[in-house]
């Protein structure tokens, strides 16, 4: 009769099993830190007449700081961080874990080192060094735990955001003004803008139906050099006309006073023009 191997657990099969506790596991470690603390201090209230508040700080460094108050918050760090997947939490766990830690520091080293060892001291001397020393070790042990935690969140949580170099968006880059985007071109210095209403000249325009009003399309004289008079506008005369024929009906007309098409001035009167000639119909 043959008996057959029994299966030996693996790895796999036993983290099914473990990891959905996690969580719930960091949160009972951190809670159960909390309430020992929590009870460290309301032992520092005197209840009897003959105790005061230095007797009740002189034992006190043992209830905060201890290697079971030091550990428990670092096993939650690591079992929201170091086992994959990281818990929804593990910033959370993280935070509280270092404040607990900053209240050990607070209560061992004010009351329990302090005012304990001083209130030591009075009875015996031998016995405040035996203390100092044992608090001193176990402050340190304190002090590499809460900095191993420190350098994991501001790994994970607290990444210092980068500064914009020179050439990102939103930076000037070298040669160029503020305030102008790049690829658009600049105004250049010299040159005036277009004034509003008058539209660029089209393709196929006549550019010289009207003379250019006095101060008009010249250009700009260079930076420092003495500025030129302005030339003088040359006016196109109409063309001839023949002569009305009888029976036509004629109308003088005074060029100045017709209505300029829209976005042009008035052309002035030419030197040949006369404002009485007769205009056909």
């Amino acid at each position: 009769m043959t008996t057959q191997p029994e299966a030996t657990p693996t790895d796999g099969q036993a983290s099914q099993h473990t990891k959905p506790l996690r969580e719930l596991a960091a949160l009972v470690l951190l809670g159960a830190t909390a309430v020992v603390l929590f009870v460290a201090v309301l032992n520092l209230i005197p209840t009897g007449e003959f105790e005061g508040f230095t007797d009740r700080a002189r034992d006190s460094f043992d209830n905060f700081v201890n290697l079971g108050t030091i550990g428990l918050p670092f096993l939650a760090v690591l079992l929201a961080n170091h086992v994959q997947p990281v818990l929804s939490r593990a910033k959370l766990i993280t935070m509280v874990a270092l404040i607990e830690y900053a209240v050990m520091a607070f209560f061992g080293v004010i009351f329990g080192l302090f005012i304990g060892v001083v209130k030591i001291a009075d009875d015996s001397v031998f016995n405040a060094l035996k203390a100092f020393l044992g608090r001193t070790a176990t402050l340190a042990v304190l002090a590499v735990a809460a900095y191993a935690l420190v350098r994991v969140g501001r790994a994970l949580y607290w990444v210092p955001k980068p500064k914009p170099q020179p050439g990102m968006y939103g930076a000037p880059q070298y040669g160029q003004q503020p305030g102008y985007p790049q690829g658009y071109p600049q105004q250049q210095p010299g040159y005036p803008q277009q004034q509003p209403g008058y539209p660029p000249a089209g393709y196929g325009q006549p550019t010289a139906a009207y003379p250019q009003a006095y101060g008009q399309g010249q250009p700009a004289s260079p930076y420092g050099a003495p500025p030129q008079p302005p030339q003088a506008t040359q006016a196109v005369p109409p063309p001839a006309e023949p002569p009305a024929e009888p029976g036509q009906q004629t109308q003088l007309i005074n060029p100045a006073s017709q209505f300029p098409s829209a976005g042009f001035p008035p052309p002035p009167p030419g030197l040949g023009d006369d404002p009485t000639r007769p205009v056909q119909r």
